[in-house]
């Protein structure tokens, strides 16, 4: 399995396809394969890379605590190490935070930017403060089976109620890709509490197009736009009967956006 050294860390990642470079960015407590259908679907025409952050998956190394900025480091270091970028970035969740710091600090590396489920500022989007504050709560202090329980809030109520057999679907992917890393989960949620760019957002200077659920109640809608309104020229683009993870909820919806901005006016060539 490919493996990169950078520095105190042993990074994990997977490849596949070819052509224009893609890299993925994966959610709190996630690993990179949690984009499978994504990968599944682009890499006949991209090379899809994705990537076990520092804290969780079959990475290894980097003890401590760690910020956003420090994630959007390791995956520039990676990135250059592999020698590959210009490429578009993708990030779910925290990983689309990772994707905003590594977009303002090495431009030269993200020649388009995909921001799923997004916000700009923990200290002042209270809601999702107590989202995180909560979680880190939960899985710090209480029994792991009960922190679990909580991962309802990732899906929208519509699948709840409607098609019960698409979040059992949900449900089964987000189990398979969850990591068995509970220290760096914390790190992770950890990381999430400090991400603030909203003063910053302003400086990113490559395409971007910001997606979220309709339904998210995590990343709320207005948390996406307020992503969106900053960024210079940005698109922003909701999923009906989305929540948080519609990576996983509404896969063929979300492709379609992704193929989209990868093949539309002003994509980054092979």
């Amino acid at each position: 399995m490919p493996r990169t050294s950078c520095g105190d860390l042993d990074l994990y990642y997977e490849e596949s396809g070819a052509g224009a470079p893609v890299v993925f960015l994966p959610g709190t407590g996630l690993r990179g394969s949690s984009w499978q259908l994504q990968v599944a679907h682009l890499a006949d025409r991209f090379r899809c890379l994705t990537l076990d952050l520092r804290g969780s998956g079959e990475t290894r190394g980097g003890s401590g605590e760690f910020t956003v900025v420090d994630l959007a480091d390791d995956v520039a270091r990676w990135l250059d190490t592999l020698g590959v970028g210009p490429a578009t970035v993708v990030g779910l969740s925290l990983g689309s935070a990772v994707a905003q710091e590594l977009a303002l600090a090495r431009p030269d590396l993200v020649a388009g930017l995909v921001l799923v489920a997004t916000w700009s500022s923990t200290s002042t989007e209270h809601h999702i403060r107590r989202h995180f504050e909560s979680r880190l709560y939960a899985l710090e202090n209480g029994p792991l089976d009960v922190y679990g329980q909580f991962g309802f809030w990732m899906s929208s109520p519509t699948l709840f109620d409607t098609e019960p057999e698409r979040q059992a679907e949900v449900e089964r992917l987000l189990k398979a890709h969850m990591s068995s890393n509970l220290t760096g989960t914390a790190g992770h949620f950890r990381a999430d509490l400090a991400h603030e760019t909203r003063d910053r957002l302003g400086s990113i200077s490559c395409r971007t197009l910001v997606v979220h659920g309709d339904e998210d109640l995590i990343t709320l809608p207005r948390y996406n736009s307020t992503v969106a309104g900053l960024v210079p020229g940005a698109t922003l683009r909701t999923i009906p009967a989305a929540g948080h993870l519609s990576c996983f909820e509404r896969p063929g919806e979300l492709n379609a956006l992704l193929e989209e901005f990868l093949t539309g006016p002003g994509a980054s060539p092979d």
